[in-house]
Protein backbone atom coordinates (compact mmCIF):
# COMPACT_ATOMS: atom_id res chain seq x y z
CA UNK A 1 0.00 0.00 0.00
CA UNK A 2 2.75 2.25 0.84
CA UNK A 3 4.68 1.55 -2.13
CA UNK A 4 1.41 2.27 -4.41
CA UNK A 5 1.14 5.64 -2.43
CA UNK A 6 5.24 6.96 -2.97
CA UNK A 7 4.48 5.51 -6.58
CA UNK A 8 1.11 8.02 -6.98
CA UNK A 9 2.42 10.82 -5.54
CA UNK A 10 6.44 10.16 -7.39
CA UNK A 11 4.04 10.43 -10.48
CA UNK A 12 1.49 13.38 -9.63
CA UNK A 13 5.24 15.21 -8.79
CA UNK A 14 6.79 14.67 -11.84
CA UNK A 15 3.37 15.06 -13.93
CA UNK A 16 3.08 18.62 -12.36
CA UNK A 17 6.89 19.80 -12.69
CA UNK A 18 7.01 18.71 -16.53
CA UNK A 19 3.69 20.31 -17.29
CA UNK A 20 5.17 23.89 -15.47
CA UNK A 21 8.76 23.46 -17.29
CA UNK A 22 7.26 22.83 -21.07
CA UNK A 23 4.37 25.41 -20.34
CA UNK A 24 7.45 27.71 -19.70
CA UNK A 25 10.41 26.48 -22.30
CA UNK A 26 9.08 24.13 -25.22
CA UNK A 27 8.36 27.13 -27.38
CA UNK A 28 9.16 30.59 -26.27
CA UNK A 29 7.54 33.43 -27.95
CA UNK A 30 7.91 37.31 -27.50
CA UNK A 31 5.34 39.03 -25.94
CA UNK A 32 4.99 42.58 -25.90
CA UNK A 33 8.17 43.53 -26.03
CA UNK A 34 8.69 46.94 -24.88
CA UNK A 35 10.37 48.77 -27.96
CA UNK A 36 11.56 52.29 -28.39
CA UNK A 37 10.50 54.13 -31.45
CA UNK A 38 11.97 56.88 -32.99
CA UNK A 39 10.38 58.47 -36.67
CA UNK A 40 7.14 58.87 -38.22
CA UNK A 41 3.67 58.15 -37.08
CA UNK A 42 3.16 56.30 -39.96
CA UNK A 43 6.42 54.45 -39.91
CA UNK A 44 4.92 53.43 -36.12
CA UNK A 45 1.50 52.12 -37.30
CA UNK A 46 2.98 50.01 -40.13
CA UNK A 47 5.39 48.04 -37.43
CA UNK A 48 2.75 47.88 -34.83
CA UNK A 49 0.53 46.21 -37.38
CA UNK A 50 3.45 43.67 -38.54
CA UNK A 51 4.40 42.91 -35.25
CA UNK A 52 0.97 42.15 -33.32
CA UNK A 53 1.12 41.78 -29.47
CA UNK A 54 4.79 40.71 -29.93
CA UNK A 55 5.86 44.67 -29.42
CA UNK A 56 4.93 47.33 -27.24
CA UNK A 57 6.16 50.54 -29.13
CA UNK A 58 7.34 53.10 -26.98
CA UNK A 59 7.78 56.75 -28.70
CA UNK A 60 10.86 58.61 -28.46
CA UNK A 61 11.75 62.71 -29.59
CA UNK A 62 15.24 61.13 -30.59
CA UNK A 63 17.97 58.85 -31.04
CA UNK A 64 19.52 60.17 -27.71
CA UNK A 65 16.34 59.43 -25.83
CA UNK A 66 16.01 56.04 -27.11
CA UNK A 67 19.43 55.13 -25.89
CA UNK A 68 18.79 56.96 -22.70
CA UNK A 69 15.34 54.72 -22.53
CA UNK A 70 17.34 51.92 -23.09
CA UNK A 71 19.97 52.70 -20.21
CA UNK A 72 17.08 52.78 -18.37
CA UNK A 73 15.76 49.28 -18.77
CA UNK A 74 12.60 51.02 -20.16
CA UNK A 75 12.93 48.84 -23.26
CA UNK A 76 14.64 46.52 -24.66
CA UNK A 77 15.78 47.97 -27.66
CA UNK A 78 14.98 51.07 -30.17
CA UNK A 79 14.05 51.40 -33.99
CA UNK A 80 15.01 54.75 -35.05
CA UNK A 81 13.96 55.43 -38.51
CA UNK A 82 14.64 58.44 -41.30
CA UNK A 83 16.78 59.77 -44.27
CA UNK A 84 19.90 57.85 -43.98
CA UNK A 85 17.46 54.69 -43.19
CA UNK A 86 16.46 52.09 -40.45
CA UNK A 87 18.66 51.77 -37.09
CA UNK A 88 18.03 48.91 -34.65
CA UNK A 89 19.97 49.95 -31.04
CA UNK A 90 19.29 46.34 -29.57
CA UNK A 91 20.14 45.74 -26.29
CA UNK A 92 22.07 42.42 -26.05
CA UNK A 93 22.82 43.09 -21.47
CA UNK A 94 19.02 43.43 -21.39
CA UNK A 95 18.01 39.78 -22.63
CA UNK A 96 20.23 37.66 -25.87
CA UNK A 97 17.23 36.53 -26.49
CA UNK A 98 15.00 39.29 -27.12
CA UNK A 99 17.65 40.85 -28.85
CA UNK A 100 17.65 38.28 -31.58
CA UNK A 101 14.27 38.16 -31.68
CA UNK A 102 14.16 42.38 -32.45
CA UNK A 103 16.94 42.12 -34.66
CA UNK A 104 14.90 38.91 -36.69
CA UNK A 105 11.91 40.97 -36.63
CA UNK A 106 13.16 44.19 -37.22
CA UNK A 107 15.27 42.19 -40.73
CA UNK A 108 12.09 40.72 -42.07
CA UNK A 109 9.89 43.83 -41.34
CA UNK A 110 12.29 46.10 -43.31
CA UNK A 111 13.88 43.61 -46.01
CA UNK A 112 14.39 45.61 -48.99
CA UNK A 113 17.20 46.80 -50.73
CA UNK A 114 19.02 48.89 -48.13
CA UNK A 115 19.47 46.43 -44.98
CA UNK A 116 18.27 47.90 -41.64
CA UNK A 117 21.98 48.87 -39.41
CA UNK A 118 22.10 47.08 -36.14
CA UNK A 119 23.56 48.52 -33.55
CA UNK A 120 24.37 47.94 -30.03
CA UNK A 121 23.37 49.75 -26.99
CA UNK A 122 24.41 48.07 -24.02
CA UNK A 123 26.77 44.92 -24.92
CA UNK A 124 27.74 42.19 -22.15
CA UNK A 125 30.86 43.62 -20.38
CA UNK A 126 33.68 41.18 -21.32
CA UNK A 127 33.91 39.87 -18.49
CA UNK A 128 30.55 37.55 -19.23
CA UNK A 129 30.07 37.80 -22.95
CA UNK A 130 27.79 35.33 -22.87
CA UNK A 131 25.46 36.15 -20.36
CA UNK A 132 25.27 33.66 -18.18
CA UNK A 133 27.05 34.12 -15.11
CA UNK A 134 23.82 36.45 -13.65
CA UNK A 135 21.75 33.28 -13.79
CA UNK A 136 24.71 31.20 -12.24
CA UNK A 137 25.12 33.48 -9.52
CA UNK A 138 21.15 33.57 -8.88
CA UNK A 139 21.70 29.61 -8.44
CA UNK A 140 23.98 29.82 -6.03
CA UNK A 141 22.97 32.67 -3.93
CA UNK A 142 19.17 30.98 -3.57
CA UNK A 143 20.56 27.38 -3.13
CA UNK A 144 22.76 28.78 -0.15
CA UNK A 145 19.47 30.56 0.90
CA UNK A 146 17.69 27.63 0.81
CA UNK A 147 20.26 25.32 2.58
CA UNK A 148 20.97 28.22 5.22
CA UNK A 149 17.00 27.99 6.42
CA UNK A 150 16.80 24.49 6.64
CA UNK A 151 19.98 24.37 9.69
CA UNK A 152 18.19 28.07 11.47
CA UNK A 153 14.98 26.32 11.33
CA UNK A 154 15.73 23.04 12.96
CA UNK A 155 17.47 25.98 15.87
CA UNK A 156 14.33 26.78 17.30
CA UNK A 157 14.38 24.64 19.89
CA UNK A 158 17.46 25.54 21.52
CA UNK A 159 16.61 29.22 21.81
CA UNK A 160 13.72 28.54 24.28
CA UNK A 161 15.71 29.39 27.64
CA UNK A 162 16.22 32.95 27.23
CA UNK A 163 13.90 35.59 26.14
CA UNK A 164 16.32 37.31 24.63
CA UNK A 165 17.04 34.77 22.52
CA UNK A 166 14.39 34.95 19.97
CA UNK A 167 17.02 37.80 18.74
CA UNK A 168 19.65 35.04 17.54
CA UNK A 169 17.91 33.64 14.83
CA UNK A 170 17.83 37.35 13.18
CA UNK A 171 20.97 38.30 13.58
CA UNK A 172 22.69 34.72 12.18
CA UNK A 173 20.87 35.59 8.91
CA UNK A 174 21.80 38.99 8.53
CA UNK A 175 25.59 37.60 9.39
CA UNK A 176 24.62 34.91 6.90
CA UNK A 177 23.45 36.51 4.39
CA UNK A 178 26.37 39.25 4.06
CA UNK A 179 29.17 35.88 4.39
CA UNK A 180 27.16 34.51 1.33
CA UNK A 181 27.14 37.32 -0.50
CA UNK A 182 30.43 38.27 -0.11
CA UNK A 183 31.86 34.72 -1.23
CA UNK A 184 29.96 34.57 -4.05
CA UNK A 185 30.52 38.28 -4.80
CA UNK A 186 34.65 37.38 -4.34
CA UNK A 187 33.90 34.05 -6.85
CA UNK A 188 32.36 36.34 -9.32
CA UNK A 189 35.41 39.14 -9.09
CA UNK A 190 38.43 36.15 -9.21
CA UNK A 191 36.60 35.08 -12.68
CA UNK A 192 36.38 38.55 -14.04
CA UNK A 193 32.11 38.72 -13.83
CA UNK A 194 30.54 42.04 -11.96
CA UNK A 195 34.62 43.56 -11.81
CA UNK A 196 33.32 46.67 -13.41
CA UNK A 197 31.36 47.37 -10.39
CA UNK A 198 32.41 47.45 -6.73
CA UNK A 199 32.66 44.61 -4.63
CA UNK A 200 30.14 45.74 -1.73
CA UNK A 201 27.95 46.95 -4.08
CA UNK A 202 27.61 43.07 -5.06
CA UNK A 203 27.79 41.96 -2.11
CA UNK A 204 25.50 43.82 -0.67
CA UNK A 205 23.04 42.73 -3.20
CA UNK A 206 23.36 39.21 -3.51
CA UNK A 207 23.39 39.01 0.23
CA UNK A 208 19.57 41.15 0.14
CA UNK A 209 18.93 38.24 -2.06
CA UNK A 210 19.99 35.80 0.51
CA UNK A 211 18.42 37.39 2.90
CA UNK A 212 14.86 37.33 1.22
CA UNK A 213 15.24 33.86 0.37
CA UNK A 214 16.52 32.10 3.56
CA UNK A 215 14.38 34.81 6.24
CA UNK A 216 11.24 33.58 4.52
CA UNK A 217 11.77 29.98 3.84
CA UNK A 218 13.32 29.19 7.95
CA UNK A 219 10.00 31.43 9.38
CA UNK A 220 8.24 28.37 7.21
CA UNK A 221 10.12 26.25 8.64
CA UNK A 222 10.10 27.21 11.92
CA UNK A 223 6.28 27.07 12.20
CA UNK A 224 5.75 23.84 9.75
CA UNK A 225 8.78 22.36 9.82
CA UNK A 226 10.95 20.50 7.64
CA UNK A 227 7.81 20.29 5.11
CA UNK A 228 8.38 24.20 5.33
CA UNK A 229 11.69 23.77 3.46
CA UNK A 230 10.51 21.48 0.63
CA UNK A 231 7.92 24.35 0.13
CA UNK A 232 10.61 26.74 -0.23
CA UNK A 233 13.02 25.06 -2.42
CA UNK A 234 9.84 24.04 -4.67
CA UNK A 235 9.08 27.37 -4.72
CA UNK A 236 12.15 29.41 -5.05
CA UNK A 237 14.37 26.87 -6.66
CA UNK A 238 13.25 24.26 -8.73
CA UNK A 239 10.50 26.66 -9.90
CA UNK A 240 11.55 29.78 -9.27
CA UNK A 241 14.82 30.13 -11.09
CA UNK A 242 13.71 28.97 -14.46
CA UNK A 243 11.01 32.03 -14.18
CA UNK A 244 13.02 34.28 -12.61
CA UNK A 245 14.19 36.07 -16.47
CA UNK A 246 17.72 35.14 -15.09
CA UNK A 247 18.14 32.24 -18.29
CA UNK A 248 14.96 32.74 -19.95
CA UNK A 249 13.63 36.66 -21.09
CA UNK A 250 10.54 37.31 -19.32
CA UNK A 251 9.08 38.67 -22.46
CA UNK A 252 9.34 34.97 -23.90
CA UNK A 253 7.67 33.79 -20.91
CA UNK A 254 3.88 33.22 -20.49
CA UNK A 255 2.37 35.91 -18.62
CA UNK A 256 0.96 34.31 -15.47
CA UNK A 257 4.76 32.45 -15.40
CA UNK A 258 6.01 35.79 -15.94
CA UNK A 259 4.22 37.65 -12.77
CA UNK A 260 4.88 34.82 -10.58
CA UNK A 261 8.20 34.93 -10.81
CA UNK A 262 8.60 38.50 -10.40
CA UNK A 263 6.68 38.19 -7.23
CA UNK A 264 9.41 35.36 -5.42
CA UNK A 265 12.60 36.60 -4.60
CA UNK A 266 14.40 34.61 -7.43
CA UNK A 267 12.66 36.94 -9.74
CA UNK A 268 13.15 40.21 -8.04
CA UNK A 269 16.75 39.15 -7.16
CA UNK A 270 17.00 38.25 -11.32
CA UNK A 271 15.79 41.90 -11.85
CA UNK A 272 18.34 43.81 -9.04
CA UNK A 273 21.20 41.64 -10.60
CA UNK A 274 21.33 43.00 -14.06
CA UNK A 275 20.24 46.54 -12.87
CA UNK A 276 23.65 45.88 -10.86
CA UNK A 277 25.74 44.40 -13.14
CA UNK A 278 24.66 45.97 -16.64
CA UNK A 279 22.29 48.55 -16.13
CA UNK A 280 22.89 51.00 -13.21
CA UNK A 281 20.83 54.10 -14.31
CA UNK A 282 17.63 52.06 -14.25
CA UNK A 283 15.42 51.86 -11.01
CA UNK A 284 16.10 49.09 -8.45
CA UNK A 285 13.32 50.35 -5.64
CA UNK A 286 10.67 47.40 -6.74
CA UNK A 287 13.25 44.59 -6.79
CA UNK A 288 14.59 46.09 -3.25
CA UNK A 289 11.11 46.45 -1.67
CA UNK A 290 9.67 42.84 -2.86
CA UNK A 291 13.05 41.14 -1.43
CA UNK A 292 13.20 43.50 1.49
CA UNK A 293 9.20 42.62 2.31
CA UNK A 294 10.74 38.52 2.32
CA UNK A 295 13.04 39.08 4.41
CA UNK A 296 11.77 41.53 6.87
CA UNK A 297 8.16 39.52 7.39
CA UNK A 298 10.61 36.57 7.51
CA UNK A 299 12.70 37.50 9.72
CA UNK A 300 9.88 39.07 12.12
CA UNK A 301 8.27 36.12 12.13
CA UNK A 302 11.14 33.76 12.92
CA UNK A 303 12.04 36.13 15.75
CA UNK A 304 8.46 36.19 17.14
CA UNK A 305 8.66 32.15 16.75
CA UNK A 306 11.77 32.03 18.95
CA UNK A 307 11.19 34.93 21.57
CA UNK A 308 7.92 33.00 22.12
CA UNK A 309 9.65 29.89 22.86
CA UNK A 310 12.16 31.38 24.93
CA UNK A 311 9.29 33.21 27.13
CA UNK A 312 7.70 29.87 27.79
CA UNK A 313 10.81 27.76 29.01
CA UNK A 314 13.34 30.85 30.24
CA UNK A 315 13.73 29.22 32.99
CA UNK A 316 15.16 25.74 31.60
CA UNK A 317 18.49 24.60 30.65
CA UNK A 318 16.90 21.81 28.38
CA UNK A 319 18.06 22.16 25.22
CA UNK A 320 20.49 24.70 25.15
CA UNK A 321 24.05 24.75 22.97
Amino acid sequence: MRAAILTALGAAVLALLGTAFLSMSHAPTPHHVSLGYVGTDDGREALARQAGDKLTIVEYSSREAAVTGIGRLDVYGALVTGDTGVELLKSTAASPQVASVLTTLVNTAFAGPTTPTISEASPLPSGDSAGGSMAIMLQVIILGGTIGSVGLGQLVPRYRANFARGELPVIFLVLYGMICGMVVSGIAHAFGVGDHIGFWKLTFSLALINLAATASVAALVSIVGAAGAAVGGLLYFLLGIPISGAGIALPMLPVAWERFGQALPPGAGASLLRRVLYFPDATVGGPILTLSLYAGIGAVVLGAVNAVAGAKRRRSLIGLP
